[in-house]
């Protein structure tokens, strides 16, 4: 499932920012663990206030036997092991690209700095906060670091193509973070859509573009999400290394083919660890599917095993 790992770019590429001021082929066999720690980053919080052992508590048992470190940027977060921006004021009105950078800052001070690479899981938002931060470093913003190393990034439910639940048509009547992840189309910011800016004379920022090389990235949706559609949450009809998504009509004909364990909701994509799912799930490179199992990982299996760059023994 793994493709050949790229180079890294090296020189930051001068552009603007986002502009929102206002409102593998597979191996044949697994690969060791990495040794880089693994970062979990949390989602959107009403009230900005989260607590980082109740979100994660589940993924910090998966990736046992792996420097695991719950990532805050809240004002209110509580149990986190850091913290990035000096635990300032950040609320649900900071706009994600801000705590982009006091991310990226906080991976390049602690991390990158010291010629640690990490491994990020996120939840939500925080994929998109995670993109970001990489993103801006590597256009060289304003404000950001002058590179951060990052092996992998596996994404739980973010949206990518925009949130589903609730958009917000008007900024004045929810949070500005809220705001941001509405699609332009739905009387959002047009945040969503300078992620995917790919015109002529316009940066690309597709995770196959230059400032993306050197990272793995997979992205997690399911059909049960009812706050970022399944569609939004892999990306569709964007690259990325590895895609998956659980859908109980496996065949895309209408009709369950399978039935999970349990719902694979927005809160269940960051928290089960066991069972056989129904899974549609792509790979880049050679053979790359999509392919179909009613034996498929669980989410928290899914980050683990990306993170860890074990081989696709999933069935075909």
């Amino acid at each position: 499932m793994r493709d050949q790992r790229w180079r890294r770019v090296s020189a930051a590429i001068l552009a603007a920012g986002l502009g929102m001021t206002a409102p593998a082929v597979a191996s044949a066999e697994p690969a060791a663990a990495d040794s880089e720690p693994v970062l979990l980053v949390h989602g959107y919080n009403e009230g900005a206030d989260a607590d980082c052992e109740d979100l994660w508590g589940n993924a910090r048992a998966e990736f046992d036997g792996r420097s695991v470190r719950t990532i805050g940027y809240y004002e209110g977060d509580e149990g986190c092991d850091e913290f990035v921006g000096g635990r300032g004021n950040n609320d649900n009105d900071t706009p994600i690209q801000d705590l982009a950078e006091e991310f990226a800052n906080h991976i390049y001070t602690d991390y990158t700095s010291k010629g640690q690479s990490v491994d990020v899981v996120a939840h939500s938002m925080g994929g998109l906060v995670t993109r970001v931060a990489v993103l801006g470093t590597r256009e060289g913003w304003a404000g950001f670091p002058p590179e951060v190393e990052v092996d992998d990034v596996v994404t739980l439910g973010t949206p990518h193509g925009g949130i589903t639940k609730d958009p917000c048509s008007d900024p004045a009547q929810c949070s500005h973070q809220w705001w941001q992840m509405t699609r332009a189309q739905d009387g959002g910011s047009g945040f969503i859509s300078k992620l995917h800016e790919s015109a002529d004379g316009a940066k690309d920022r597709g995770f196959d573009d230059p400032w993306a090389e050197g990272i793995d990235w997979s992205l997690v949706g399911s059909e049960e999400d009812t706050t970022v559609d399944y569609d939004r949450a892999i990306d569709e009809g964007y690259w990325a290394h590895q895609k998956y998504g659980f859908d109980e009509d496996l065949n895309n004909n209408g009709d369950p083919d399978c039935t999970s364990p349990e719902n694979i909701d927005h809160q269940a994509i960051r928290l089960v660890r066991n069972g056989d799912f129904c899974l549609r799930y792509w790979h880049h490179g050679n053979d790359g599917g999509p392919f179909t199992t009613d034996e498929g990982w669980a989410p928290l299996e899914i980050a683990r095993n990306a993170i860890n760059h074990e081989g696709d023994n999933l069935p075909r």
